[in-house]
């Protein structure tokens, strides 16, 4: 129970008790008094009455004596007057037995007042005249009785009311600063420290307050400082210092990533000789300059394509991935890019020759990475020997089988007539919990094959289905989670999901007509949608946050920009790229990037998931590394 919750159920029961016990203290001293009031009534009556009766007594006149007790009777409210004529034996009596009206019944069974009964004997000198008896009736004390007393019930009840609701107010108007401290110590315990307290008029808790947005601000400032210390770290591991660009350690990461999910697409070696020239020729500021203005534009022409990556990986040379794409996609592009680098220098024989020379790999099933790129390196040689602005191609050793038109065919006629193929696999805590969801894949049965949803993806976000599939994998999960009560799932969103106001609003009737099994759902937004659409993550997360729906980020820590803006969010967890799992075994600073990364997440509340762990000597190296659980090919993807 909350203090506010003590202090008001304390404070009301006090309250209520100091009613009861003026309730009844009135209540008993009303009853007195109306009993004593009877008994003086019946006292007077009778002593009044006798005086009125000896002169007819003394004279035997027994009508005057009854039109006395009848006038008295008649005047007042008794039970019974009875007079005892000694002379004559004769006895006068006015009795009254109707019942009382206006009480309840029951509360006249109660026996509050009893009938006041008073004797007298009538004399006149020494001779006795009569004995005369007055009974009171108690039906007028029982009637002020109640009236007084259900008067004051009910002002008691609506004065307890009326109290009762001021200090509700009051009270939280007076525990609001400490409500606030409340919230803010749980924020603090996620490692959240976005916003300071304002100041209460307590004294005493505005020195609590105080104190504890010292110790806000404090951690916020540390955790931007080691956020800032992962990523210079970081960049000194994956991150070409003159191009900006990923270096050869950061791509070779990024493409083992792409070959371990099966992915189609081909990769491009861009060689620009010129560099060299321009270095003798205007030295190191003008090479550098041109360097800069060659990572621009690769980054500029190759945004339209989701999931690639650019980097430096020589003075002269870069090379790039292109999931996804066909023969003729890879070709279009790479002219795109010669195109586009040949326009950054004057051509002083303007001519329409490029400077720069391409070698595109198409990758074949199975083919490893020293393959690959030995592959890319005969392309680009061969470019060379050609001419400047050359771009030749190393085909796969089987044709390209699906383009993305067919693959646009492929995916709309699955959605139609539900050919997608689930599995699931479980996230393992190295604390020994599982409290994290299993991951949804999603995969096409086509002509007897399954494809992974790494070889149509980018088909999905090219032809914008990405709303449309994640539509339909929401509602396929409710069919798996509804089958496997003991399951629970995270599941992707795509970037053109995440951009959309119409899938918000399915989202959140989704989660209102389905709330017997958000609980079980997770959602998992790629790292770049919060850099490219951070106004819709900030929907999302609210979103999330209203239904009580958990929420992660998928591809953590690929991007170079800084990890700062967990501050901003709060997920819940966070699954760093696969490319850190690939080169961790073979280079110590990566472990030394990962371990900054993970503890950077930690800092900010997050659980740390590692994907692509391929063995037990991986699993023992991630637990000195900050990690809380990890996916990979220790623990596979399994059908349901």
């Amino acid at each position: 129970m909350t203090l506010y919750k003590q202090i008001l159920a304390f404070v009301i029961c006090l309250f209520a008790g100091l009613l009861i016990i003026a309730y009844a203290v009135q209540f008993q001293s009303t009853r007195d008094y109306l009993a004593e009031q009877q008994r003086i009534s019946v006292i007077n009556t009778a002593n009044s009455v006798g005086l009125a009766l000896t002169p007819y007594l003394e004279t035997g006149d027994k009508v005057g004596a009854e039109s006395v007790i009848n006038a008295a009777f008649d005047g007042g409210y008794y039970q019974k007057i009875h007079l005892d004529l000694l002379a004559s034996k004769q006895t006068i009596e006015k009795t009254n037995q109707t019942d009382i009206e206006g009480v309840p019944h029951w509360f006249t069974q109660l026996n509050l007042f009893k009938s006041e009964s008073y004797e007298t004997v009538l004399t006149s000198g020494w001779l006795q005249l009569g004995r005369l008896e007055v009974k009171g009736h108690p039906g007028d004390a029982y009637f002020q009785f109640w009236r007084a007393m259900s008067n004051l019930f009910w002002a008691y009840i609506s004065c307890f009311i009326v109290v009762s609701i001021l200090i509700v107010a009051a009270l939280r108007i007076l525990l609001r600063p400490l409500e606030s401290i409340r919230r803010q110590a749980v924020e603090i315990e996620k490692h959240h420290f976005n916003q300071s307290i304002p100041l209460p008029k307590t004294l005493e808790l505005r020195q609590v307050v105080q104190s504890i947005n010292a110790l806000t601000i404090k951690l916020a400032k540390q955790f931007k400082e080691e956020a800032v210390a992962a990523d210079l770290l970081r960049e000194r591991a994956f991150r070409d210092a003159v191009s900006g660009l990923g270096n050869r350690a950061y791509f070779i990461g990024q493409i083992n990533a792409w070959i371990a999910e099966h992915g189609t697409g081909g990769v491009m070696l861009i060689a620009v000789d010129a560099l060299d020239d321009i270095y003798r020729h205007d030295g190191y500021s003008a090479r550098d300059k041109m360097v800069k203005q060659i990572a621009n534009v690769l980054n500029t022409k190759l945004a339209v394509y989701e999931g690639g990556s650019v980097a430096r990986i020589s003075a002269t040379e870069y090379a790039v991935l292109l999931p996804g794409l066909s023969s003729d996609e890879l070709l279009e592009a790479a002219n795109i890019l010669n195109d586009a680098i040949a326009n950054l220098i004057v051509n002083p024989l303007d001519t329409d020759s490029a400077f720069s020379v391409i070698g595109i790999a198409v990758r074949n099933k199975d083919e490893d990475l020293s393959a690959l790129l030995t592959k890319a390196d005969s392309a680009l040689r061969r470019a060379r020997n050609e001419r400047l602005g050359a771009v030749t191609i190393e085909q796969a050793d089987t044709a390209d089988i699906l383009g993305r038109l067919a693959w646009k065919d492929i995916i709309l006629n699955s959605l139609e007539h539900d050919q997608f193929d689930f599995r699931v696999q479980p996230v393992t805590m190295l604390s020994g919990q599982n409290n994290l969801p299993a991951e949804l894949f999603s995969g096409i049965k086509y002509q007897g094959q399954r494809f992974s949803a790494a070889q149509f993806m980018s088909a999905v976000e090219m032809f914008k289905l990405g709303e449309k599939l994640d539509r339909y994998v929401l509602e396929q999960s409710l069919v798996i989670l509804k089958d496997n009560p003991d399951l629970s799932l995270s599941i992707n969103l795509t970037i053109g999901s995440i951009s959309s106001s119409s899938f918000h609003s399915f989202l959140k009737e989704f989660f209102v007509t389905n709330n017997l099994f958000i609980s079980r759902i997770a959602l998992e937004i790629p790292e770049n949608a919060i850099l490219q659409h951070k106004e819709s993550v900030k929907n999302l997360n609210g979103l999330c946050a209203e239904f009580k729906v958990m929420w992660g980020i998928d591809q953590f820590g690929r991007h170079f920009q800084s990890l700062e803006y967990l501050t901003e969010f709060t997920p819940a967890y966070v699954k760093v790229d696969q490319g850190y799992m690939s080169v961790i075994t073979k280079d110590e600073n990566a472990q030394s990037v990962l371990a900054a990364v993970c503890r950077t997440a930690h800092n900010a509340g997050a659980v740390t998931i590692v994907t692509r762990v391929e063995d037990q000597k991986q699993v023992e190296l991630i637990t000195q590394l900050f990690v809380d659980g990890y996916q990979g090919i220790v623990q596979p993807a399994r059908e349901i």
